[in-house]
């Protein structure tokens, strides 16, 4: 059996860190006493990684499309579908509470800028050049 921790999807978008600080974080948030938050952070990055496997199947589907107009209409529609995706989803965790909500888009802010600062610092520990 794969273990999806250590699979390309997790690699590529670094979910091992993600998901053991979210999860610290819920984890401290539940013992000083805000539940709701904690609950927000899990479905926060429960939402992070959902949104990234949406992108990671559409980014294997269109090294696989052949026609190039078929590709630019699947990467134009998946990027709305995400979207709609993350609206829908975010307005029914509205209905759980203000600070859920809140919570749960801190989650999903969280898994952005851990991915973004994975690969700020694959760039810079790049080559270097001596000119």
């Amino acid at each position: 059996m794969i273990n999806p921790l250590t699979s390309e999807f997790a690699r590529l978008f670094h979910l091992r860190s993600t998901l053991c600080v979210g999860i610290a974080a819920a984890v401290l948030l539940a013992a000083f006493g805000l539940g709701q938050a904690a609950l927000g952070v899990l479905i926060g990055m429960g939402l992070f990684v959902a949104t990234s496997a949406f992108l990671y199947e559409v980014g294997r589907s269109l090294f696989n499309a052949s026609p190039a107009r078929r590709s630019r209409v699947m990467a134009a529609l998946s990027s709305v579908g995400r979207l709609a995706f993350l609206a829908v989803s975010l307005a029914l965790v509205s209905r759980l509470g203000r600070s859920v909500l809140i919570a749960s888009c801190g989650g999903l802010l969280f898994g952005q800028m851990n991915l973004h600062r994975a690969y700020s610092l694959r760039e810079r520990s790049g080559p270097c050049s001596n000119s």
